[in-house]
This record gives structure tokens, C-alpha cells and sequence, in this order.
């Protein structure tokens, strides 16, 4: 006990160190930009569950409390600026921020049943959006990612020329020279795949954050995994420590949004009161935390070094300001087709709708719509990156 107590307060100072270099108390900045009362149209506290655990992916949610916050196991929380709540930001992943079997769908419904409570809002993926549209109805209300991070790795050196589109990795999976390492060829992005021509032959299953076999095989596989972290990863370590680079999903025709922040299609009239002023503050917070990342990124740092997340699960500072940068370079953050940020592209929406219309089977509404998953009604169209 009393050694996680030193935990605590010396991932804390961590965080505060880092407000203080800056010239300011933690959590000043969102004490002084998020001002909009919540307290009469908002739960209290607020309670957010991300999809894994804490990475600059996820910074707007840290954003609006900046590095003032209390760290916890599984969780950060803290006044929402001054709102008049109190926001608490919920670890994701199975058998770590969630219990066994749960994940961030069934949160909404069922609840965390680690942090004994039941998230108002979760990250979501639009796919899965579809496919789950009876089980687990959600609606998606903002879209802090512009772009899916999952894509395919590659060895530069292996393949100076790399992979920008979906030809591109056909011509690999029938050139013999390496596998496609996939979560799974028999739904999302790597069924996607195979229904799109790529040879079968050439798709292995099983990715689960590993790296191995990229390793393994010496680069001559593509490797599915993030775009920002496992980029960094390979190319500074990870038994590698060569250049790599990644095309991202939504690049050669899946073009999911990953990482929006849905409600329970149940609960959306009660939280729409709440969601009229909450989700322009979400959009404000992921421009200003890309503007100057380096409050929230030192908290992840502190939270993870601290072993608030999970023992194995560290994000150095490295990672996270190359994360940043990679966000925007390729679009992963961005006003996509206007000058709105966190908005949905209806056309995308539908496109994904088209694509998984086939995939769909009991747990799904046999007649979902684009619609019925995402809005646009909350969204502030004055908000955006300049």
C-alpha cells in the first residue's frame, strides 16, 4: 500500500511538472477554456470509456483536465475545466481497463464491471457501429480521429517503395514474397481484404498487438498495427530498430472512423441536453491539445510510468510527440472535407455501410442506415484546425 501510495504522488508530481515548466498550475489551461456550464444538463461525474489504454490517441479527453487530475487505477478523472463537473476517463482494453469479455460496446449497456459503473459515453469504431447495431445500438455524436490508425507495416528497406493503395497489396499477396498479418480474415479490415481480391493465400489471422512476426520473418511481412505508435515502436526498438512506415486503412478502401465517442442509441435523447454543449468542448479540446501537446502528454507519461494502466503498457515521451506529429501529417486529425473538425462524412459513413451490409447477421439491425449510428446535430461547424 504504502509503496503505491509513493506511486501515486510521484506520477502525479510528474504530470504537475510539466503545467508548472510551462508557467502554469495543472489544469490552468482547461480551468480557463472550457467554461461552458455543464452542471445542469450533465451527469456528474461525466464518464468517458476509451477502447485501450491511455496514449496520445486519446489526448482531447486528458485535454479537458488537463495534468491536475487524480491518477488511479484504471482511471483519470477531474474537473471538466470549470464546467462545474467532474470528467472520469475510464482505461479500455479486456482483462485490463475493462473486465474479461467486456468491451467498450458493452460498457454502454451492461456497464465496467472493474470500475463498477456505466460509461455515458464510449469509443466506438463505425464498423463495428454497423455490425452491432441490435445488440449494442450506438450513436456516434463526435469523431475526434479524422482517420482510422490501423493500417499495414512495412520494412523500408525491404520495400523502399512502400504501399499506397489497395493494388498496391494485391500485387504483394500474389508476388509470394511475404504474409499480411491480420486480426482476423473473417470480419472488419482483414475480410475486407479478402473480399476485395487480395490472395488468401497470403492473409494470416492472429494479430493482436504483436510484432513477432514482422520480426520474425525479418520485415519481408506486412504487419497490421498502428500508424503512430507501432511505427515508432519498430523503427526505435521493439527487436527491430529500422525504418519502417504504414499506409493506414482507411487509404486503401476501408474508411472506417475509429475512436468516436458514441452514446447508447437508448440514452440519446436523456444525454442530448448534455451533447449539445459537451461535444463542442471535445472538438475544442483535440484543437488545443494538438496546438501544444505537452501538458497532456506528460500526464500519459506519469500515468503509465506510474502503472495505472497496466504493468506492460508504457508511452514515453518520444512515442507520444512522434504520435502527434504523425496525427497530423497524415490526416489522422484534420478538418477532413471542410473546415470542421470532429465532424462525419456522411458519404464515408455510407460507404462503410455498403461495405459491411453483407457481414451483417443476428447482433446486427438488418435495416441500419448511416443515420442510425453517427450525427452531425451536435457538432459546432466553427470548430476546426487552422
Amino acid at each position: 500500500m504504502k509503496l503505491a501510495y509513493q506511486t501515486l504522488i510521484v506520477s502525479a508530481l510528474l504530470a504537475a511538472s510539466t503545467a508548472l515548466a510551462s508557467g502554469q498550475e495543472p489544469g490552468a489551461f482547461a480551468k480557463e477554456h472550457y467554461k461552458t456550464p455543464l452542471a445542469d444538463v450533465c451527469p456528474n461525474p461525466l464518464i468517458i470509456q476509451k477502447d485501450w489504454l491511455a496514449q496520445a490517441e486519446q489526448g482531447a479527453m486528458y485535454q479537458m483536465i488537463g495534468a491536475g487530475g487524480k491518477m488511479e487505477v484504471g482511471k483519470y478523472s477531474g474537473p471538466l475545466g470549470s464546467t462545474g463537473i467532474d470528467l472520469v476517463i475510464l482505461e479500455g482494453g479486456s482483462g485490463m481497463g475493462l473486465g474479461d469479455g467486456e468491451t467498450a460496446y458493452s460498457a454502454l449497456f451492461n456497464g465496467n464491471s472493474k470500475a463498477g459503473v456505466t460509461p455515458h459515453l464510449g469509443y466506438q469504431d463505425l464498423d463495428n457501429a454497423f455490425i452491432y447495431s441490435r445488440r449494442f445500438p450506438v450513436v456516434g455524436v463526435v469523431t475526434p480521429l479524422d482517420k482510422a490508425l490501423q493500417g499495414l507495416i512495412w520494412d523500408k528497406g525491404t520495400y523502399p517503395d512502400g504501399f499506397h493503395s489497395l493494388d498496391d497489396i494485391k500485387k504483394f499477396a500474389d508476388s509470394g514474397k511475404g504474409k499480411i498479418y491480420v486480426s482476423n480474415t473473417k470480419r472488419t479490415f482483414g475480410l475486407y481484404l479478402a473480399e476485395s481480391g487480395v490472395n488468401p493465400d497470403a492473409l494470416v489471422q492472429g494479430y493482436r498487438g504483436d510484432l513477432e512476426n514482422f520480426v520474425g520473418n525479418n520485415g519481408t511481412w506486412l504487419n497490421q498495427g498502428f500508424v503512430t505508435s507501432e511505427v515508432y515502436k519498430l523503427s526505435n526498438g521493439a527487436n527491430w530498430g529500422k525504418p519502417v512506415d504504414a499506409v493506414a486503412v482507411s487509404d486503401i478502401g476501408y474508411p472506417n472512423y475509429t475512436g468516436m465517442l458514441a452514446v447508447a442509441k437508448p440514452r440519446l435523447d436523456e444525454l442530448t441536453p448534455c451533447l449539445e454543449k459537451l461535444v463542442p468542448i471535445v472538438q475544442q479540446a483535440q484543437v488545443d491539445y494538438l496546438t501544444d501537446p505537452a501538458e497532456v502528454n506528460g500526464l500519459i507519461v506519469a500515468f503509465n510510468d506510474g502503472n495505472f494502466s497496466t504493468s506492460f503498457w508504457k508511452t514515453p515521451a518520444g512515442l507520444n510527440d512522434f504520435a502527434v506529429k504523425r496525427l497530423i501529417e497524415i490526416g489522422g486529425v484534420g478538418n477532413g472535407g471542410n473546415d470542421t473538425l470532429g465532424d462525419f462524412d456522411m458519404d464515408r459513413v455510407a460507404k462503410m455501410a455498403a461495405i459491411v451490409k453483407p457481414w451483417l447477421d443476428e447482433r446486427a439491425d438488418p435495416d441500419v442506415k448511416p443515420e442510425d449510428v453517427v450525427t452531425n446535430r451536435f457538432i459546432d461547424p466553427k470548430i476546426g484546425l487552422r
